[in-house]
């Protein structure tokens, strides 16, 4: 989360400017090539053709929970958003549960939603008293938190402490929900889905009814909670990326934007920036949109090499043969050993994953501008209505397709990170 010595968040106001120009200009300064050629080529692959329409609006939000009203729908959507990370940890986690990381998080809700705890974990309080080890529990967990080490005194004896890549998950989750909690408390709301609904209704427009605007409602999430504050630094110049903030956002109107009635007031998320995470910037690397090969980043030349562009943008995983066969191994049970078979992808720093997050961000807007303008005819025609999220879900989805979700890499960042 955010320390003394992290970067200024953005004047208000300018969070949305901010973000676009601060990628574009990392982009450009890291030397990371973004040629139209490999643009138009993505837009009219196989892969792409084949998918987008499925997968656009894929961003795993479907819960099968019944709430009692539209804050506690609003709370556990936000929630999932503010617990949005974990990526480091995925290899780990599908070897002890069988889940990613994502999957991971949505348990933990899932678990406090419908725990009879008196308190109510999912309120303020509940959040800002929560324990690891309850945290640890309603991720299933608890068994894989422990590291064996040989008794200091007695020959032939282990003994078990706290520790390991899952522990310290357990850790980073519970400190974001006590922090939240503790926020919360103090500014005097009953839960985060209150917060936000608060946040909706000050960017209220008076000239548009039920329209909330974007830029409000980000400063007022963004500036109250550290674990939202993805804020990274290259060449002593801050990068914005928001990923968390502006996935909350687009779940929202994912959720409730087709409401008649709109229970809440909105922002307009199709002009947003992307949610770049890890695995968005990787895909744009095996897409050949993003060029590594002369970026000022050393490290970043040939961090996913060899890459198969052409087998790649080729690839339907809807025809393939194999693919639903690929996905059950991979989605096995605990114990499984699919999660060996899933390509390893490069450990970055903290520097160098911010670099390529950004890089992707400006990439995307440069898809979007292309998509417009693409000489398209017929039923590839929908290509121009390309935006933003619909972008940034295929992307994110298309990654678990067939063989894709074996054979490309993902990279991930080293060391402790809750921003996702």
């Amino acid at each position: 989360m955010s320390s003394p010595s992290s970067p200024a968040l953005p004047p208000k106001g300018s969070i949305i400017t901010s973000i676009r120009t601060s990628c574009s200009e990392t982009r450009v300064s890291a030397n990371i090539q973004v040629d139209e050629e490999s643009i138009k080529t993505l837009l009219q692959s196989r892969i792409f053709k084949s998918t987008f329409k499925h997968l656009r609006l894929a961003h795993g939000l479907a819960m099968p929970l019944q709430f009692p009203s539209i804050t506690s729908e609003v709370n556990l959507i936000s929630l999932l958003s503010i617990l949005n990370f974990a990526h480091g940890y995925r290899v780990p986690l599908k070897k002890a549960t069988g889940r990613g990381a994502y999957d991971t998080i949505r348990v933990l809700l899932f678990g406090m939603y419908l725990s009879h705890d008196d308190e109510g974990l999912m309120s303020a309080k509940g959040l800002k008293n929560i324990s690891k080890a309850k945290v640890a529990e309603l991720m299933n967990l608890t068994n894989y938190i422990h590291l064996e080490r040989p008794h200091p005194s007695i020959p032939g004896l282990t003994i078990g402490e706290l520790g390991g890549p899952l522990y310290e998950l357990v850790d980073l989750v519970t400190g974001v929900l006590n922090q939240t909690g503790e926020i919360l408390v103090n500014a005097g709301y009953s839960d985060l889905g209150e917060f936000v609904i608060a946040a909706l209704r000050k960017g209220q427009k008076d000239e548009q009814p039920g329209v909330s605007d974007a830029e409000v409602v980000l400063d007022e999430i963004i500036r109250t909670f550290p674990a939202f504050q993805d804020v990274g630094t290259f060449e002593g110049k801050p990068i914005y990326i928001f990923k968390k903030a502006l996935f909350l956002l687009h779940a929202l109107v994912l959720r409730f934007g087709q409401e008649g009635d709109r229970r809440i007031p909105l922002p307009d998320t199709d002009e947003l920036p992307i949610f770049s995470d890890n695995v968005i910037p990787s895909m744009l690397v095996h897409f050949g949109v993003l060029d590594l090969s002369a970026t000022t980043v050393p490290t970043l030349r040939d961090a996913f090499q060899p890459v198969a562009v052409t087998a790649n943008l080729d690839y339907d995983p809807t025809t393939s043969k194999g693919s639903d066969e690929i996905k059950g191994k991979e989605e096995g049970s605990k114990g499984s050993d699919g999660y060996q078979q899933m390509a390893v992808g490069p450990q970055l720093s903290e520097q160098e994953a911010y670099v390529l997050r950004a890089a992707a961000i400006d990439a995307c807007e440069m898809i979007v501008r292309m998509a417009k303008v693409l000489d398209v005819t017929g039923e590839d025609v929908w290509i121009q209505s390309l935006t933003l999220p619909e972008l940034d879900g295929w992307l994110w989805s298309v990654a678990k397709e067939g063989r894709l979700r074996r054979d490309l890499s993902r990279f991930r960042q080293g060391g402790r990170c809750v921003m996702y």
